[in-house]
């Protein structure tokens, strides 16, 4: 979901709180996913890039603190795209154009990408399916047990219940971030801690 989405079709789009969980909020909100979208307004993604070999590039694993959104007009959106699209009238021209053109984003430490109110819904699932906790199936779901008389103590959970990193863990962390190697899901899943474990430490870093 890296790519501009903008149709010419008019729309305004809400976002339903009600609709998501608790942990479905703390990802919209820590990105700033915007709250509605008029019908002269899109989203843009801001995404974070790293430095290598004098400029910019892409990351191949993007952290949930490599992205924020903003709103910004939907003019104002096609402007920028056509201003970094890569044309010619001979094919010697958009190579040309081409080169120039990644020159130029090899300058930006931040990649922009629009979409308006017909695509934000599907940004949305995007953004909750890649970074929220994974939603329980019907499989997932233990069968209740039912006992006469009989007073079920529920065990304590067990495993990834650390409450903090150490020393150790957070110069792992810390290193695998910043050199983009993983990303938030993959650092908790190697530390065998929770996200918000780690999110709330790469925070720190700021």
């Amino acid at each position: 979901m890296q790519n501009h989405k903008i149709s010419e079709d008019i729309k305004k789009w809400e976002l339903d709180r009600s609709k998501y969980s608790k942990d479905d909020l703390e990802v919209i909100d820590l990105v700033q996913f915007p709250p509605s979208l008029g019908y002269r307004d899109t989203a843009q993604k801001r995404i974070k890039r790293m430095y290598v070999n004098g400029g910019y590039a892409d990351k191949q694993a993007i952290d949930i603190n490599d992205l924020k959104y903003t709103i910004v007009g939907k003019s104002t959106a096609n402007k920028m795209i056509a201003m970094h699209a890569v044309t010619g009238n001979t094919p010697k021209e958009v190579e040309t154009n081409r080169k120039f053109m990644e020159g130029v984003l090899k300058s930006k430490a931040q990649k922009h990408v629009y979409i308006d109110a017909n695509f934000i819904e599907e940004e949305l699932e995007w953004l909750l399916r890649t970074y929220s906790s994974p939603k329980p199936t019907p499989s997932m779901i233990a069968p209740e047990v039912k006992e006469e008389k009989e007073t079920i103590t529920k065990d304590k959970p067990k495993g990834r219940v650390k409450a903090e990193l150490t020393d150790e863990q957070m110069a792992t962390a810390k290193e695998k971030y910043l050199t983009g190697e993983l990303d938030l899901k993959e650092i908790a899943s190697l530390l065998d801690v929770p996200q918000i474990t780690v999110k709330t430490y790469l925070q720190t870093l700021k």
